[in-house]
């Protein structure tokens, strides 16, 4: 997830097939559009209900940042393949 936001915590209920799917949450520090505040409160919320997620911030706004791109998809390669160290 870049730049997002937990909406309808009250009901949140993730299933248990969905836990088993790593999630990366990145967000810019400046962002002015998407608070940068909500990404801890989502990520303690995910954690909280057994989700396994990654965070990680940014020095920028509401924009994408090279090394995030990077890492996300670094992050989506270990994700669908596996990493190194599983072979």
């Amino acid at each position: 997830m870049l730049s997002g936001w937990l909406t309808l915590v009250d009901d949140l209920n993730v299933p248990k097939e969905a836990k088993k799917t790593p999630l990366l949450w990145a967000h810019g520090t400046y962002d002015d559009k998407v608070l940068f505040e909500q990404q801890a409160f989502g990520i303690e919320k995910l954690k909280a209900e057994g989700v396994v997620v990654t965070g990680l911030d940014y020095p920028m706004g509401h924009e994408s940042h090279p090394q995030e791109i990077e890492t996300l998809a670094s992050f989506v390669d270990e994700a669908i393949f596996g990493s190194e160290k599983d072979l």
